[in-house]
């Protein structure tokens, strides 16, 4: 992850001046409308098709390949979404190929190869930063043509702009963007005496909060688990860490605040009992929280949920008869002054040798929401009910957008958005061509802290050491 410090002042100020005369993002109006592709003719007015002739055969759309590595469920709501792109607009077919496994490597070996896909989807930032560091991946801002570079620049949120930037260079356009909040079972709230209309102020009200909702069985095993926070990179932004200085060459694994966030994660595990919540944990075995009716939120063995606005499709598809919830914001940590904002994105990149790059720069144009029709932009949190966030704050004025996602997730903008787009400081993953093993290995140390094998400053301190060694050997290689 790599840390962005931005007041919302800079944040104004960025998106003026994104482009000379551009007013500033969160004041301008919402985008006019595009034209929409001419609608097709009936089977009854189609003219008999004439001989092919080479003007014809210029005008055909272009069709390409989208990799993502989406499977099952989820590669179908890719595939409607890329159906409805293809719908939208006559110049380009997309054709999705599911890559289940080993992205990065598979990329590579078709770049090497002469044969990659004109374009992928790829699960975060992080893995883009490491293919262009690679030099595998096309910069995006050298694809499209200026004032197309331009358009879509002045569209995004700047911290999303940044989010793509890997040594000066636009390679990874977000098309969604993470953020957080907690769902709270209203019910289990009252049955314990807790106001669900008012949330926690900071992290030792929120942990309170958490043991008033907690139930044991006569053993004092955990039965219903109140609330629990074990993530590491949102820790880490909420306490305004660091994991790699600005000029991508010193791992700081092992900051100050880094270390302040582990430290409250493993006095909270310390707190309830380290192996009664391993034991609770072992036993929601197979229960994410994208198992359907299986979530353990929904099914009733968890209070409240720090997750993602994927949840609100969970839950429109499988909750209970009777089930009710709300949404509280995630509270700053206790003597935490500012907002901390993780986001990786799911996002567009453009393989080096990929055929029909102009068509690629359409999607990805198009399916950010920065041209095309936005209705199909919107799509992408229709099918996927309001998934995650979009990449410009000017989509909430969008007409379809605030009927059909907005308006169906409650807390959806007025908390989710709003943390994504007026956080004061933002964490990104580690821009450094060493960023997938960097992460692995902290989260691996991170857990041992947690679970008490290690103190926090033992655990980062040698993530540090351990992740710039590895750092240091491949810039050597590299030259």
């Amino acid at each position: 992850m790599n840390s962005k410090r931005l007041s919302r002042r800079d944040f104004l100020k960025g998106a003026a001046l994104a482009g000379s005369g551009l007013v500033a993002v969160a004041c301008a109006p919402a985008a006019a409308p595009t034209a929409a592709p001419a609608p097709k003719p009936t089977e009854a007015a189609k003219p008999a098709a004439p001989e092919p002739t080479k003007a014809a055969a210029a005008v055909a759309p272009v069709p390409i390949e989208v990799w993502s590595g989406w499977t099952e469920a989820a590669a179908k709501n890719i595939e409607q979404i890329l159906d409805g792109y293809n719908k939208s607009q006559n110049k380009v077919v997309a054709k999705h190929v599911v890559v289940p496994e080993n992205m990065t490597q598979k990329l590579l070996a078709s770049v090497a190869a002469g044969s990659p896909p004109s374009t992928a989807i790829l699960f975060g930032a992080g893995t883009a930063y490491q293919l262009a560091a690679q030099k595998a991946i096309l910069a995006l801002d050298e694809v499209g043509k200026p004032d197309q570079v331009a358009t879509l620049k002045k569209w995004m949120a700047p911290p999303i702009w940044d989010l793509g930037v890997y040594k000066g260079k636009f390679y990874f356009a977000s098309m969604w963007n993470q953020c957080y909040a907690m769902f709270v079972n209203t019910k289990m709230c009252k049955d314990k005496g807790v106001d669900p209309n008012k949330p926690p102020a900071n992290w030792d009200e929120m942990a309170a909060t958490w043991d008033k909702l907690t139930t044991y069985d006569a053993q004092g095993n955990i039965n219903i688990l109140g609330g629990d926070y074990t993530s590491v990179s949102n820790s880490i932004a909420r306490f305004l860490g660091q994991l790699v200085s600005d000029d991508g060459l010193k791992i700081t694994a092992n900051h100050p605040n880094n270390i302040k966030a582990l430290e409250w994660q493993t006095a909270r595990w310390k707190q309830v009992g380290v192996k009664k919540l391993q034991d609770y944990f072992a036993s929601l075995q197979g229960r994410g929280e994208r198992s359907a009716g299986n979530d353990p939120f929904l099914s009733g063995l968890r209070a409240t949920l720090i997750t993602g606005p994927w949840q609100f499709d969970t839950i429109k598809r499988y909750k209970p008869a009777g089930f009710e919830f709300t949404v509280w914001p995630l509270p700053r940590p206790t003597g935490v002054d500012k907002t901390g904002m993780n986001t990786y994105g799911d996002g567009w990149i453009i393989p080096k040798g990929g055929k029909e790059p102009a068509a690629a720069w359409d999607i990805i144009s198009t399916m950010t929401g920065a041209t095309g029709d936005r209705d199909v932009y919107t799509g992408l949190f229709m099918v996927w009910q309001c998934v995650n966030g979009p990449v410009s704050p000017m989509m909430v004025d969008w007409p379809k957008f605030k009927t059909e996602v907005i308006g169906q997730c409650p807390g959806y903008q007025e908390i989710f958005l709003k943390d994504l787009f007026n956080a004061d400081y933002y964490v990104y993953p580690a821009k450094i061509p060493t960023s997938d093993s960097y992460s692995s290995l902290l989260s691996a140390e991170w857990e041992k802290a947690r679970l008490g094998q290690k103190t926090p400053k033992e655990a980062l301190d040698y993530v540090t050491e351990q992740a710039q060694k590895e750092l240091d050997n491949w810039l050597a290689k590299a030259g």
